[in-house]
């Protein structure tokens, strides 16, 4: 009819809602860890940033104290004095691919590219 305006409904409109409820789900269930490969600091969790020097990046904690490193990270003292939170590991399969359990320095086993 001429004069009436009619409204349609497209799947969009519900689909939209959808969408962004997902995106927060998926947001909400990605959370970085220590040990995680970066390419930027915003990548990491909040207190730490991404040592772009290892292979792929990676998610640390300098300057750290044995038991101060988040769950799931140990804090390692390497040769040169330096301290990082490494993600802690039982095996290597518990570390990312291309790195091992490294089991030879300190007291916890951390994951670390082998040379």
């Amino acid at each position: 009819m001429p004069g009436i305006a009619r409204r349609t409904r497209t799947a969009g409109h519900r689909t939209l809602p959808a969408v962004l409820l997902s995106a927060l789900l998926l947001s909400v269930g990605c959370t970085a860890a220590i040990g995680d490969d970066c390419s930027s600091d915003a990548q990491c969790p909040a207190g730490s940033y991404c040592d772009k020097t290892m292979p792929d990046g990676l998610c640390t904690i300098a300057d750290c104290r044995p038991g101060k490193c988040p769950d799931e990270s140990v804090c390692i003292e390497f040769d040169n004095g330096q301290s990082f939170c490494m993600a802690a590991c039982n095996a290597d399969g518990d570390c990312r691919d291309g790195w091992s359990c490294i089991k030879e320095i300190g007291l916890w086993p951390f994951c670390s590219v082998r040379k």
